[in-house]
């Protein structure tokens, strides 16, 4: 394990390994920023967080990671697996969203529903006060007439 792991370590950086790294502390320290802020919830915020570790990883250690999971998962070419993880990735991603998408929309639906009735009160209301305005003028009006 030794040995694999300075194996690991003993080849020269490319772009992508010194730029993804970046990219992906960025995004973490922001994930986690809006965390604190309540702007994201623990599930998300640790769905990101792996994400983008896991990402950091590869970039930085690209070999041993696609072979190990290749490894793993039972694949005998390396970018096989690397693709199917990717790809299974990203259908959880968009799970996560229709399911969210659906939980906005039944939420949205609910609140115009709730508005529509609170409106529909509202004129209800002001139709009794007009109404009954409406009554007392004609009352005063027939009192007016009949002490004219």
């Amino acid at each position: 394990m030794v040995i694999m792991f300075t194996e690991m370590l003993n080849f020269e950086f490319e772009i992508y390994q010194w730029l993804v790294p970046m990219v992906g502390i960025f995004f973490i320290a922001r994930t986690i920023i809006q965390f604190i802020r309540k702007r994201r919830n623990v599930q998300n915020t640790i769905i990101w967080l792996t994400f983008w570790i896991s990402i950091i990883l590869l970039a930085v250690i690209p070999n041993f990671i696609a072979e190990n999971m290749a490894k793993v998962l039972g694949f005998k070419d390396v970018v096989n697996a690397v693709i199917f993880v990717a790809l299974g990735m990203l259908f959880v991603f968009i799970y996560f969203l229709s399911s969210t998408i659906e939980k906005l929309e039944f939420q949205l639906a609910n609140l115009v529903r709730k508005m529509a009735i609170y409106k529909n009160e509202l004129n209800d209301d002001h139709k009794i006060v007009d109404i009954n305005l409406e009554e007392e003028e004609k009352k005063g009006e027939a009192g007016r007439e009949k002490t004219a």
